[in-house]
């Protein structure tokens, strides 16, 4: 099938009829009808069946939709790509950040960046810690911001901050304020543990058999986010990144910092002489300063 015939069957499909694709896509009826046959005549099958005035898909139909609806999508994204290309003139950079650097950090940077650069544009991918490499070396992404690699690789890594571990508990289970806690008070009380969270949550597990600290883990969570909304239903307690706190804190929860403190450092990542490299480097100034600034939610005590 050629473009074109992938375009008149997908609005077609859709629409049911001649003369709605032929007004979705502003052409003349006999056009779409012409193309249709056309491209039922080089596939040797029926793609729609004629019913009181209306196309019936044939099975066929159904089945070629689904990879013709992925084409009609690329076609799409190729399409806006090339008027995003031609409408840029101050840059464009690619920025892939870990999930909880993407609730507020990176679009708080991004602000930032585009208010001393107002022609610069961006896209921003939330990533793994696993897919961070990847996506640099296919170059889907020209700057990346992450737990550092600490394995022997090509790329450039540039410190830009910390990212800490608070304990998450309902508020008053501690006391009032947010002060810090010693981590042995997670001894044997429920616990919303975490899995495959990256590098941070692999560096607080270490702590815990390293103090022999045994916290009684009723539920196992993916993900920081859905580790708060169980504190939040009285399944225990749990910990999070401070920038996922900060974005998704709650009047019921508080919010402390742990004795001893778990942190894990935070790097921007690039290949050696990236093309973007002039963009990259005041990107990753603004982002070293969003990052070091007091966290909100262990600056303010909550409210009454």
């Amino acid at each position: 099938m050629r473009l074109r015939h992938i375009e008149i069957f997908h609005a077609v499909y859709e629409h049911g009829s001649i003369s709605e694709a032929a007004r979705a896509l502003n052409v003349s009826q006999p056009s779409v009808s012409k193309v249709l046959r056309h491209a039922e005549d080089q596939l040797g099958y029926d793609l729609f069946l004629r019913s009181k005035g209306r196309l019936v898909p044939t099975e066929a139909a159904h089945e070629l939709f689904a990879e013709a609806a992925e084409v009609y999508m690329r076609l799409g994204r190729l399409s806006r790509a090339a008027r995003n290309i031609g409408a840029r003139k101050g840059g464009h950079l690619r920025v892939g950040v870990l999930p909880s650097l993407g609730l507020v950090v990176a679009p708080r940077a991004v602000a930032r960046m585009r208010n001393l650069h107002p022609d610069v544009t961006f896209e921003i991918t939330t990533l793994h810690s696993r897919e961070v490499e990847r996506c640099l070396y296919e170059r889907e992404c020209d700057v990346t911001i992450g737990y550092r690699v600490l394995r022997q690789s090509p790329l450039r890594q540039i410190p830009v901050g910390n990212a800490g571990l608070v304990l998450v508990a309902p508020r008053g289970e501690f006391g009032p304020g947010t002060g810090s806690v010693p981590i042995d008070v997670l001894h044997g009380r429920n616990f919303i543990g975490l899995r495959d969270s990256g590098p941070l949550a692999d560096v607080f597990v270490n702590e815990l058999s390293r103090l022999e600290i045994v916290p009684h883990e009723v539920v196992t969570s993916h993900t920081y986010y859905t580790a708060l909304a169980l504190v939040r239903e009285g399944q225990g307690m749990t910990v999070t990144d401070a920038y996922t706190a900060a974005a998704l804190c709650a009047p019921d929860l508080a919010y402390h910092r742990l004795e001893p403190n778990v942190i894990a450092p935070i790097n921007a990542m690039m290949l050696e002489d990236a093309p973007a490299e002039a963009l990259i480097t005041p990107f990753v100034d603004v982002m070293r300063s969003v990052m070091t600034e007091p966290d909100p939610v262990l600056e303010r005590e909550p409210e009454v």
